[in-house]
Order: structure tokens, then sequence, then C-alpha cells
């Protein structure tokens, strides 16, 4: 419930112009995985301290930060309307580009690992280093005003929040289309 009540409040603080039942529905699901991602992202022989300003956090190593990386790649492919998808990679050359897929490439390989050796705490890591190259991405980097490469980076910005959103849903954490 305290959790529900401080995400609330961070939304209210936000949006403005979203409906109170909206506001409500996301801030269970923003709360609620706050605290679940907060108690599997520690590796299980260390010491849990938790601190409520991190595990809703916006900003940093947390399940909000998760939501709201997923949240902006639906709002982006919102704005864009129809596009073709495009997988040429010669058409995504800049290092932030390059990063996103890179870090996209390892999902397979995190999920096998953390399976195979029961150490849950890769997943979080892993989403924490994808929502972090998609925010590098999307701040340095044209996507809806790029010309030739719109396409190729809808395409990119898509394939992040599949994979985005299949981290949530192994963390079992709900994955809120708007923030």
């Amino acid at each position: 419930d305290e959790a529900v009540s401080r995400a609330y409040d961070e939304i209210r603080s936000r949006r403005d112009d979203m409906p109170e039942d909206r506001m409500r529905e996301i801030a269970k699901i923003i709360g609620v995985g706050a605290i679940r991602y907060n108690i599997v992202r520690v590796q299980p022989e260390k010491q849990l301290v938790f601190k409520w300003e991190e595990a809703l956090s916006f900003d940093g190593n947390s399940g909000p930060f998760l939501q709201y990386s997923y949240a902006r790649a639906c709002s982006m492919l919102r704005k864009a309307g129809d596009f073709e998808e495009v997988v040429d990679p010669s058409l995504l050359t800049d290092p932030f580009e390059l990063s996103l897929i890179k870090t996209i490439s390892k999902f397979e390989s995190v999920i096998e690992q953390a399976g195979e050796n029961r150490r849950i705490h890769l997943l979080p890591a892993y989403g924490h280093e994808l929502a972090s190259a998609f925010n590098q991405f999307y701040a340095s980097v044209p996507v809806l005003n790029s010309k030739a490469e719109k396409d190729a980076r809808l395409t990119l910005v898509k394939c992040s929040k599949i994979v985005l959103k299949n981290v949530l849903d192994c963390l079992g954490l709900g994955a809120p289309e708007e923030m």
C-alpha cells in the first residue's frame, strides 16, 4: 500500500492530464513492480537494504525506470503511426544505435544464464542495461524527425519495446504503456 501511495503521488506530480482512475491503475503497477524489482535485483548472498527513494526512482536501477523506458518506447511508436519495419543494419551506424543493438542481442544468453545458474539478479541487471541503452539512444539520436533512417530507427524502438516487455514479464512486473 505504501509503494502504491508513493507511486501515485509521483504520477500525480508529473501527469495532471491523466484521469484519476488511470493514475491509480498505473500507480499500482509501478508500486508493486518497484518492490518486486528491488528485491530480485540483489544477489542472494548479499544483504538487502530497502530504500523507498531507490525502489521508486524513475531514473536509477529500479522497476519504475524499466517501466518508464517501456512506456517511452510505446509513446514513440504511437506518435510515429504506421511505418515500414526495416531490418537493414547498414542504416544504423550511430554509436548509440549500435550499443542498443548489442544490448538487445544479449537477452537470450542472459535468460539462459539466469535460469541455468539460478541467478535471477542477472535479469534486472540486464533490464537496467537495456533501459539505459534505450534512453541514451532516444536522447541522442533523432528518431521521429529523421529522414532516411526513420523506419530503421523506429524498428529499433519496436525491438527495444518487445525486449523490455519480455524482461518486465519475466520479472513479474507490469508494463504500462503510459506513465
